[in-house]
């Protein structure tokens, strides 16, 4: 078994223009117990994007009104410049079902609204990290 300080680092993006989005995203994924976890943050699509490249998270969380580039938009152009798999998760305070069908039209795992409880992405996050 691998020791603690080889075992690959887990990544997750936090993607939020919102300060208080991208804290409360953060405390809830350290709840998560994942060893070895790193939380990336970005405030904005042009800048979630880069990131993506440059460091490959395993689970992005992913705002859709954002400056510079919105959600929707970020989450395609990863799905076409990554070449790995990562599971995005689109969170917005939108919830028509137009705006669940573009997530999923754009390559997203998953579609969630705000507000949310943290106890309900908690459990979401749980189910999915074996995935990812």
């Amino acid at each position: 078994m691998p020791q603690p300080d080889t075992m690959p680092t887990k990544k997750v993006l936090i993607v939020d223009d919102e300060d208080m989005t991208r804290v409360l995203l953060s405390r809830v994924i350290e709840r998560l117990k994942v060893e070895n976890l790193e939380i990336l943050l970005a405030e904005d699509g042009e800048e979630a994007v880069q990131i993506a490249l440059k460091e490959q998270p395993g689970l992005i969380l992913l705002d859709v009104l954002m400056p510079k580039m919105n959600g929707y938009d970020v989450c395609q152009r990863i799905r076409q410049q990554v070449d790995y798999d990562p599971y995005i998760i689109i969170l917005t305070a939108r919830g028509y079902s137009t705006d669940k069908d573009q997530a999923e039209a754009t390559g997203a795992n998953d579609f969630m609204t705000k507000p949310f409880k943290p106890s309900h992405l908690l459990s979401q996050l749980n189910a999915v990290w074996g995935r990812i």
